[in-house]
């Protein structure tokens, strides 16, 4: 069973408490042998308290946190400024939305060449159809062949400038977004950049 951790704001207090306990073993100390013990014997005994109860501390420590620091990394420190605990919740949002953040961009590094290969793909294939319908015409051929040959060249034109017109339009929404989804993958790139340090 883990019990909950002590807090306090400075190392001040740690020290005012082991002052606070010195105090009291010194006065119960000099209750109880007053003015008869030897001046030797009592440094002795107060080395030895003072020793016991940097122990106790030292004991005590693992269940103390200064400011939401462990004891042992606050006390190396020289400065231990106060915890902020809504800063420290604030940072624990951004850091779970870093990450959330990182992930998207992962997903959208994957998806987004395949989306663009796909559009692509089938705008090549659009065209390379149209082309492959294309038919050439020899000059060798009669003037009435000419004339049926002038209907089927205009009903290809018309089918020609439909399929570019299509492929047209296809290509501007592939360009609208590929330039989109990599301006939302610069923002949040650019986003965990300035979020991580």
């Amino acid at each position: 069973m883990e019990f909950p951790k002590i807090n306090v704001s400075s190392k001040a207090d740690i020290q005012y408490i082991t002052q606070i306990w010195r105090k009291a073993l010194y006065d119960k100390l000099e209750q109880k042998h007053g003015d008869h013990a030897d001046s030797r014997v009592m440094q002795e005994v107060h080395t030895l308290l003072d020793q016991w109860l940097e122990n106790m501390v030292k004991m005590a420590s693992a269940g103390v946190d200064i400011n939401g620091i462990p004891y042992d990394d606050a006390i190396l420190n020289e400065d231990v400024e106060p915890l902020d605990e809504s800063l420290g919740r604030r940072l624990q949002h951004q850091q779970l939305l870093v990450e959330d953040l990182t992930l998207q961009v992962a997903e959208r590094r994957k998806r987004v060449p395949e989306q663009v290969k796909m559009l692509l793909d089938d705008a090549i294939r659009r065209q390379s159809a149209l082309a492959d319908r294309v038919e050439f015409e020899s000059e060798d051929a009669d003037e009435d062949m000419e004339g049926i040959a002038n209907a089927q060249i205009l009903e290809r034109q018309d089918l020609v400038a439909q399929e570019y017109a299509s492929s047209m339009a296809l290509l501007s929404g592939l360009r609208k977004t590929v330039s989109s989804n990599i301006t939302r993958v610069e923002s949040a790139q650019a986003v965990v950049d300035e979020l991580l340090p």
